[in-house]
């Protein structure tokens, strides 16, 4: 949703919301015989009006060089106003933990020189950020602060921006009434003083709620209402946002092309503009509706995009951040009241003749002490800006090194997912079938494997050592193994297939002078989908299969395909299945799992149940199920191992 930021500040308050030459406004700051007050109002519409949404990063330069002009000529209302701009930017580019730090900043001199028209707006930017990071209640009290000034000052344009943000928050509390109430009130005062940027925001604010009430039709209304009045503004932004949840009202209304459209757009608008919160959203809507119209590929391109910006959006680190700067907030206040305290008792006290000598005394101690202090800290900080060099130094070749590295995984996951079977071939040739697949890391040890050969199908799930790049690379050389068995060799018969697969892994690495013990568990699958008859074998991986309400197991060779003492032959299994019946392959990843209340392994006998109990579901519906008990029982625990499972119904 479209955060209201507000940034009317000062001089700027009358000014509505006017487009803006910004050339113009640039030889005005650049013409050093103008008055300071006059330069630093051109900067502040260069960032506001010029940039702040359109070009958020750009605004954040221009406000740092606000910010240093107006310290170096002591203008503390121009202070407040930089820092309200760079934390607006650094919010509306998703970096809260900054944002807040500088409204809180903003918000400590306004209170200072008691400028009320700029508490407003910290106070109402400050809501802005608790309400991203879901904390309601902190939320609604700064909002509140903000609507109580601006009341008494009989400010519309603060008490609109109060209102709007207000209605938000009851919105997603789910109390309607009050929401509308909120947005409504706001809408008229934004049309009364003519800001046509709050009365969009209040349109969209509308729509949303509309939306969150079912009533489709309203939204798209008051979407398109606010879509225009974005577009005379030139707000990409608000443009995206209206566009997104145009998209959500065609979704819930089973136009899922004309949703697609939409929020294609948005996307392209996010992408180009750098709207990573925008960018989060539109990519989850994307891969929701992709997945229910079956277009596998649009939607793993869509949930990829949706990790990358979920990842880089603040997490609980940053909430944490955002609740340590209102500490020290709050202490630095408590803090001037009891400094203000203590002089007025040292005033007292130097009234009083007899304690004068005393005083004077303590005095020059502590000045002396001061002295020696300074002279420490003088130093203290020569070193530190030495050692922050030297440290600066050693991080850049650090990130220059890590950049590499993840350059070359990202580039090795390619080549690993070219050794996997397109999930289209498995479907055309096993469509009742789903495949549970999430590596650990970036590349994988486990992997699956598929071919056809004349009217029996090949599939396989296996886990080789380790996990990772190391772990990848042995997936490879196991992979390439079993392609050669079946292609070069024309072995059919899973056991053989792995007895001719062990062979050739230890060929490959006998090659080394060093004793390689790596291999893997492997579970191999040959199908005939004429008789309903299989042939399988299995390395230390077991086959579980479903008949008549029932789960029955094949165990594996206690071996792996690999270097072992004792090495027997693998034997293959013959199992005649009736329509309907099941087949499961899987990883060990699933059950050691740690979860739970008590952070313990998943383990074998609860998958079986699950796996028993959904085995008349539709595939589509077990792989949401095993993603969802699997996501649940890990929840903020790291995953241990890759995991991957396959399931077959003939």
């Amino acid at each position: 949703m479209k955060k209201i930021l507000s940034i009317f500040l000062l001089c700027l308050s009358s000014q509505g919301n006017s487009q803006v030459n910004v050339d113009s406004l640039w030889n005005v700051w650049n013409n050093e015989n103008r008055p300071d007050t006059i330069r630093l109002q051109a900067m502040q519409r260069i960032c506001i009006k010029g940039y702040l949404y359109s070009k958020p990063d750009s605004a954040f330069i221009v406000a740092n060089t606000m910010y240093d002009f107006a310290l170096e000529k002591n203008l503390k209302v121009y202070l407040v106003s930089a820092l309200n701009i760079l934390g607006a930017s650094c919010s509306i580019q998703g970096d809260n933990v900054r944002g807040i730090a500088y409204f809180t900043r903003s918000l400590k001199i306004a209170e200072e020189i008691k400028d009320y028209k700029s508490m407003i707006n910290s106070y109402n930017n400050i809501g802005v950020i608790y309400h991203e990071q879901r904390n309601d209640e902190k939320a609604i009290e700064y909002y509140s602060l903000s609507l109580a000034i601006s009341e008494k000052l009989n400010k519309k344009s603060g008490i609109a921006f109060a209102l709007g943000n207000l209605g938000n928050v009851y919105n997603e509390l789910r109390q309607y009434d009050k929401a509308l109430s909120a947005q409504n009130r706001c809408l008229q005062l934004t049309e009364e003083i003519g800001d046509k940027e709050g009365h969009a925001n209040a349109l969209h604010s509308l729509s949303v709620i509309h939306l969150d009430k079912e009533e489709y039709e309203k939204t798209l209304d008051f979407s398109k209402r606010a879509h225009n009045e974005y577009e005379k503004l030139g707000d990409l932004q608000g443009i995206a946002n209206t566009f997104t949840f145009t998209a959500l009202a065609y979704s819930r209304t089973g136009q899922k092309q004309k949703a697609i459209e939409h929020l294609k757009k948005a996307l392209a608008i996010s992408q180009e503009s750098g709207f990573v919160g925008s960018m989060r959203e539109i990519s989850q809507y994307l891969y929701e509706i992709y997945k229910e119209e079956g277009k596998s590929q649009e939607a793993l391109l869509m949930h990829e995009l949706y990790i990358t910006m979920r990842d880089s959006i603040a997490n609980e680190e940053s909430q944490r951040v955002v609740m340590q700067n209102e500490m020290q907030y709050n202490f630095d206040k408590q803090k001037a009241l009891d400094r203000k305290e203590q002089e007025k008792q040292l005033a007292i006290s130097i009234e009083q003749g007899e304690k004068q000598k005393i005083i004077s005394y303590s005095i020059a101690v502590g000045l002396i002490l001061v002295i020696l202090f300074a002279l420490f800290v003088f130093n203290r900080l020569r070193l530190t800006k030495k050692q922050k060099e030297i440290i600066e130094l050693q991080k850049n070749l650090v990130e220059e090194k890590q950049a590499e590295i993840l350059a070359s995984i990202s580039y090795a996951k390619r080549l690993q997912d070219a050794i996997l079977p397109p999930l289209t071939f498995v479907k055309e040739h096993l469509p009742e079938s789903f495949i549970f697949y999430k590596p650990k890391d970036i590349v994988a040890g486990d992997f699956y494997w598929m071919e056809v050969i004349n009217k029996n199908i090949l599939i396989a799930v296996a886990d080789c050592t380790g996990h990772g790049v190391p772990g990848a690379m042995v997936s490879v050389v196991c992979s390439n193994a079993l392609n050669r068995a079946v292609f070069e060799f024309g072995i059919t018969d899973p056991g053989k297939i792995l007895d001719k697969t062990r062979e050739l892994v230890l060929q490959t690495f006998s090659k080394s002078d060093a004793d390689v013990k790596d291999g893997m568990d492997i579970s191999l699958l040959s199908i005939n989908k004429v008789s309903r008859k299989i042939n399988w074998a299995g390395a230390n991986s077991p086959l579980w299969y479903t008949s008549k309400s029932e789960l029955f197991e094949i165990k594996a060779n206690k071996q792996p395909i690999g270097k072992t003492e004792n090495y027997s032959p693998f034997v293959t299994h013959t199992i005649q299945l009736n329509e309907g019946d099941s087949i499961f392959m899987l990883s060990d990843g699933f059950a050691d799992q740690f979860g739970g209340d008590k952070g313990k392994k998943f383990k074998y006998k609860p998958l079986k149940e699950m796996l028993l109990q959904n085995s008349d579901l539709s595939h589509e519906k077990q792989l949401q199920q095993l993603g969802f008990v699997f996501e649940t029982w890990k929840s903020n625990l790291e995953q241990v191992d890759d995991v991957c499972v396959i399931g077959i119904r003939l």
